[in-house]
């Protein structure tokens, strides 16, 4: 039960550090650039160090697909962070994305 919870935050660690990236992106000070981007590689660093400890216990093909929630966090905080729009074409693929992890995780 516990790995499933490292790859939770593997996850969110891996979709927060790409929301860092694109704070660093939008930064107009180049400080605040480096800043995002140093928590940026901090946020993956751990991911990687959760991700290590994950791939010790599931098979690399269970787990691996499972990363790909991350898409559902980066919308999501995307949307509520900077505005940016969710259109029915990406719920759909999210929902996709959600059953597919569903049906990974429940066959190991």
């Amino acid at each position: 039960m516990i790995v499933w919870w490292q790859l939770l935050i593997t996850s969110l660690l891996s979709g927060i550090a790409q929301l860092c990236q694109k704070q660093a992106a939008l930064s107009i000070n180049r400080r605040w650039f480096y800043i995002w981007m140093l928590i940026a590689l901090g946020l993956l660093s751990l991911a990687m160090l959760c991700w290590l400890r994950v791939l010790q216990i599931l098979p690399v093909g269970i787990a691996y697909p499972l990363l790909s929630l991350n898409y559902l966090w980066v919308a999501l905080m995307s949307y509520l962070l900077w505005r940016e729009p969710i259109v029915k074409q990406q719920w759909l693929g999210i929902l996709f994305i959600i059953i597919g992890t569903f049906l990974l995780g429940t066959s190991y």
